[in-house]
């Protein structure tokens, strides 16, 4: 009853104000009950409204009623590059009608919605539905699966332009009983959900406010500014920081005795994506949560389990072995677990959420079955043949997050302070915690070290706030407002566990920095790839693109230590009587090979420093324009110790011809130190960012959002990395 096929938007929640597509509008449908005597609508929508079927004298009530919301939106983008690389992008110029080029004709990384329905009604007094639909009109669908997209002449060739529905539907149903609330969540759309930090969950990165998102909600858009300054965060919908699951997800609260639950049965994007059942690959995952409420406290048990095969074969040969002499095997069996306890506690004066628990991730295991096919005897324990992060060590496999919030009350100021503890063993991309020491979390161990894996940053830097497996680290944090000046001021240090280098092929003793300068932008330069950018260094990811900087160390006897620093003003006016909003965030990091030092370095002790400065200003001109602008500069600093570019030409003793700009690298593409008289240059990387925008709100429901953002970025050593553009970006969005 509940399978529906194709990919949604819904959110694990019931519905609420901050939804991107809140239901606004309750419309009665009128249908003849000619034929269909047990089933009709009712003429109007009214508390006793209700349908009836008969039987005998008895009456029962059927439903009270339609409920119908969404949007119609349109984002297009023009943009302009005289000067860029060959590699990303490949044109000068692009323009995008809702994610496709039709100057490039190339279909583009981010579908944008253009439309979206969500349909909701009550069938009986104690339960719910909704189903929720959208449709994307690029244009560039086909008739059938197995067509081929360029094949002339045929069904799938892509002049033909057929619409293409990618996200089609949802069904959520929700029942009230004597014993509880339950909702179940079904089908073959994305079921956000979200459990635990560790288990399943998604980090929510810091995002500007000159951008749009295709997730902001209706309302004013000025007021959208205002919760901005007030929160300090963008309005997001609820499925913001859920992670997307496919299958079906049962959920209980208000049980007897404060218990509540969440199970989940399915795939992530991680399981081999949400279309395997093409490929038939026979990996899921099962997700569950039982929770306990004790009055404003509440804790909780969270077990995450992905299992099956990488692909519908279940075992593979060995690349590093010719096959027609010495064949051999490798399985493709995975086991990713998680364990964790949580709890939630709220006291007058203070707040504290604390999570521990262990993780394994084994992979390249083989079935009984296989194992006693390609070996003629039987599997008496498990043959590992891929990565072997077990669990037989509790403190080598532990994860562990506590945060203590103090309220201004006690302490005087409001303060909050974060210790965690991620080994790497706990690897679970689709949790809070970024992976930076797995390299076999990808949908096939084919995309292991190859630009097909975006799974995986080693050396990250990360935001405040933010954890990574095979890390431990602290994150104090003030927020607090004096007068109409929101202050928000934090300092975070974490380091390694363990030096994990030698997992990587290309650049493994390395740092990754997410570029917060023209981030949407870079992104679409090249979409969801690693290895990308002239020197091979860019990981683009959803909207945000990480560079990783090689260190040309030969012994890697030390493991590498984060600082950073974060400070963000904000404050609101008036300016000529009218609101204006001044928003400024700045943020320094450095990387060290010190034992343990928590404070930033300044020096080029530090092997790399970045410093990120934003100006953002929204001014209400008129009730209903409002007026934006943002401007932003970026610095990456490398010591001699990074990875460095040769500033002459000549030849190496291997007899390679090089040129200034060209990277100081072995024959396998990692950074080394130049054996030539030519010694090179390291990193000094500047980008930078403006932009001027307008919001012109025809009403609450329905706005035009201009965009004009000017963009570049400049390395005087690394000549390659080069762009310098302007992209304007201009959308209609009407809500219903």
């Amino acid at each position: 009853m509940l399978l529906v096929l194709g990919y949604g938007n819904v959110s694990a929640s019931n519905h609420g104000d901050n939804d991107s597509a809140r239901v606004t509008n309750y419309t009665p449908v009128a249908t003849s009950t000619s034929g269909k005597k047990w089933f009709t609508f009712s003429p109007a929508l009214k508390s006793s409204a209700y349908q009836t079927e008969e039987s005998g004298t008895k009456q029962y009530k059927r439903w009270t009623g339609l409920k119908y919301s969404g949007y119609i939106r349109s984002y297009n983008q023009f943009r302009t590059m005289p000067q860029h690389n060959p590699l990303a992008p490949q044109a000068d110029q692009l323009l995008t009608v809702n994610g496709l080029d039709i100057v490039n004709r190339v279909y583009t990384g981010y579908q944008e919605p253009m439309f979206l329905l969500r349909l909701e009604g009550t069938p009986t007094a104690k339960t719910w539905f909704q189903i929720e639909y959208s449709f994307d009109n690029q244009m560039m669908g086909i008739i059938r699966e197995d067509s081929i997209a360029n094949q002339v002449p045929g069904i799938g060739q892509t002049t033909n332009r057929r619409a293409m529905v990618y996200r089609i539907m949802q069904f959520k149903g929700y029942a009230n009983t004597k014993v509880g609330d339950f909702t179940l969540v079904a089908g073959g759309g994305v079921n956000w959900a979200k459990l635990s930090p560790f288990t399943l969950a998604n980090y929510q990165y810091r995002d500007d406010m000159f951008e749009r998102y295709p997730w902001q909600p209706e309302g004013n858009s000025f007021g959208s500014y205002t919760r901005f300054y007030n929160e300090q965060n963008i309005a997001r919908d609820q499925r913001w920081g859920n992670t997307g699951t496919q299958g079906f997800m049962l959920s209980g609260k208000n049980l007897p005795k404060g218990f509540g639950f969440t199970f989940i049965v399915g795939k992530s994007d991680n399981s081999g994506g949400f279309q395997t059942y093409l490929t038939k690959t026979p990996k899921n995952l099962i997700a569950i949560r039982v929770d306990k409420s004790i009055g404003v406290h509440k804790i909780g048990l969270n077990f995450f389990d992905q299992f099956g095969t990488y692909d519908n074969v279940g075992f593979r040969l060995d690349p590093r072995y010719d096959a027609t002499v010495d064949p051999h095997y490798l399985g493709s069996k995975v086991r990713q677990q998680i364990i964790t306890a949580d709890g939630k506690f709220n006291f007058s004066k203070f707040k504290i959420y604390t999570e521990v628990g262990i993780g394994r991730f084994q992979d390249g295991l083989f079935t009984d079955r296989d194992y006693e096919l390609l070996f003629n005897k039987k599997q008496e324990k498990d043959s590992i043949t891929g990565l072997n992060y077990n669990w037989n060590n509790p403190l080598k496999a532990h994860c562990f997050n506590f945060q203590f919030d103090v309220l201004k009350s006690w302490f005087g100021v409001p303060l909050s302070a974060q210790v965690f503890s991620v080994r790497k063993s706990v690897a679970n991309v689709n949790s809070e915690s970024l992976n930076t020491a797995n390299n076999h979390t990808v949908p096939t161990p084919t995309n292991i070290n190859t630009n097909n894996d975006i799974t995986v940053f080693p050396g990250a830097i990360l935001d405040v706030g933010q954890m990574a497996n095979n890390r431990w680290g602290t994150n104090i944090k003030h927020e607090s407002a004096y007068g109409k000046l929101k202050v928000s001021a934090a300092w975070a240090f974490n380091k390694e566990w363990e030096d994990v280098s030698g997992l990587f092929s290309n650049r493994g003793n390395s740092i990754s920095y997410w570029h917060q300068t023209n981030s949407f932008t870079t992104s679409r330069f090249t979409y969801f790839q690693k290895y990308a950018g002239p020197y091979q260094r860019n990981t683009s990811i959803y909207r945000r693109v990480y560079e990783s900087y090689g260190i040309t160390d030969t012994v890697v006897d030390y493991l590498k230590m984060y600082q950073t620093l974060n400070l963000n003003l904000a404050y609101k006016l008036k300016f000529f009587g009218r609101d204006l909003i001044l928003n400024n965030f700045n943020t320094y990091n450095s990387v060290t090979d010190d034992n343990f030092n928590p404070i930033p370095v300044f020096t080029d002790k530090a092997f790399l420093r970045t410093f990120y400065e934003e100006l953002m200003a929204f001014y209400n001109i008129h009730p209903k324009v409002t007026l934006v602008s943002f401007g932003s500069f970026e610095k990456v600093t490398g010591n001699n110790r990074v990875e460095k570019a040769y500033t002459t030409s000549g030849t190496t003793a291997q007899g390679i011809e090089y040129s200034p700009g060209d990277v100081i690298k072995d024959i396998y593409n990692n950074p080394i130190l130049s054996t030539t008289s030519d010694q090179g240059a390291t990193v000094q990387q500047v980008s930078w960012g403006y932009g001027l925008g307008i919001d012109y709100d025809f009403s609450s429901r329905a706005g035009l959002y201009v965009r004009n953002r000017w963009f570049g970025q400049n390395d005087k050593n690394f000549t390659l990395n080069k762009y310098k553009g302007m992209e304007t970006t201009v959308e209609l969005k009407i809500f219903f």
